[in-house]
C-alpha cells in the first residue's frame, strides 16, 4: 500500500489570522494619535487676552471750564482742553436728586445733546474739529461739575 502522509495546511483547515505589520501599523498610530489628542486636550489652556486699541486713548491732562452761559434747556460754555480752546453749545435736561437723607435734596444735570462750534490752538487760529466720544464725555462731565460747583442750576 502506497500510503502518502497529507499535510495539513493551517490557512486552510483552522482559519487562524495572522497579526501582521499592516494591523500592527494601524493599531500603533491610532494608540498615537488618542494619547497626542489627550495629551492636548489636558495640557491646553487658553490664555484669554484683554482687546487693545492700536489708537491710543488718553484723558486730557489739562481740562476747565472757562466761560459758561445758561438758557431754560440749553447753554453755550468756552472749554479749554488740552491747550485747546473749545466753543460749544448744549443741551441739559435738570433732574431733582437726594443722597436718601431727608433734605439732601438737589438738582442735578444730564447733558442731552453736546456741539462743538469752533475749535482754536494755542495761538487762537481756527482748526478743524478734532473731537472723539472719549472727548465729549469728558467735556459733558466737565459741564455737569461747572454747573453743580458754581450752583447754576439753582437759578434756572
Amino acid at each position: 500500500m502506497n500510503l502518502k502522509p497529507t499535510s495539513i495546511n493551517p490557512t486552510v483547515t483552522h482559519r487562524v489570522q495572522r497579526f501582521g505589520f499592516m494591523n500592527f501599523l494601524k493599531v500603533s498610530v491610532f494608540s498615537a494619535f488618542l494619547t497626542g489628542t489627550l495629551a492636548l486636550a489636558l495640557a491646553y489652556n487658553p490664555q484669554f487676552t484683554e482687546y487693545k486699541l492700536s489708537v491710543p486713548v488718553h484723558t486730557p491732562a489739562q481740562n476747565a471750564v472757562a466761560a459758561m452761559a445758561l438758557q431754560e434747556n440749553t447753554g453755550t460754555a468756552v472749554v479749554r482742553l488740552d491747550g485747546f480752546t473749545l466753543d460749544v453749545n448744549f443741551k441739559y435736561n435738570t433732574v431733582e436728586e437726594d443722597y436718601g437723607v431727608p433734605g439732601s435734596d438737589f438738582m442735578n444735570a444730564e447733558i442731552l445733546d453736546l456741539a462743538v462750534d469752533q475749535a482754536y490752538d494755542n495761538s487762537g487760529n481756527k482748526i478743524s474739529d478734532f473731537t472723539d466720544f472719549n472727548d465729549h464725555l469728558t467735556i459733558n462731565a466737565m459741564l455737569v461739575a461747572h454747573m453743580l460747583q458754581n450752583r447754576m442750576l439753582e437759578g434756572v
